[in-house]
């Protein structure tokens, strides 16, 4: 049976994104009492894979649709995934438009892709405003500010901390692929 280039490559998408979700979720699983117990997700790091290629955007939002049957159920699945999918390509995208409009004003002495993490964190950090009302739905008693800040902050060091083992690695592995 002969083969195409095309079923080759597509099945070479296929893994390399179920890769992705599936270091997600085991991630997110061993570290469960972080992850789960105060909402610290070192997995979220994985969000700057986002950068590299678009295909790591679907990646880390399966994986983020199945763990997240863990947190609140069926809602925070559709709820969780959805507000991922929709942030990573919006901070993907600002962090591409921010970066080109700073490299064409000024010489950077720094790697433009520091940027776009810094970028891309406040952009998916300030994002958790949707799984805040999510939890505020759930949950009458929470109180919406609060909860917000907390969460916001949590995101900040959950990708931060995934800044210092994502970009290293990026300088040893070409992420783009």
């Amino acid at each position: 049976m002969k083969t195409s280039a095309y079923n080759n490559s597509t099945a070479k998408e296929v893994v390399l994104t179920a890769i992705i979700a599936a270091l997600y979720i085991v991630l997110t699983l061993v570290l469960a009492p972080l992850s789960f117990g105060i909402g610290l997700r070192i997995s979220e790091g994985l969000n700057l894979l986002a950068l590299y290629n678009k295909r790591h955007i679907w990646g880390v939002t399966i994986g983020v649709f199945f763990v997240n049957y863990f947190a609140y159920g069926a809602i925070d699945m559709v709820v969780g995934s959805l507000s991922t999918l929709v942030f990573l390509f919006l901070g993907r995208w600002i962090a591409d438009k921010a970066v080109d409009q700073i490299t064409k004003r000024h010489t950077l002495k720094i790697d433009p892709m520091i940027i776009k993490y810094i970028i891309l964190t406040i952009v998916f950090s300030l994002s958790m405003f949707t799984i805040a009302l999510m939890v505020l739905f759930l949950d009458a008693s929470a109180a919406f500010w609060p909860t917000y800040i907390s969460m916001v902050f949590i995101e900040l060091l959950s990708m931060g901390v995934g800044g210092f083992i994502v970009y290293p690695l990026s300088k040893r592995i070409d992420l783009t692929k």
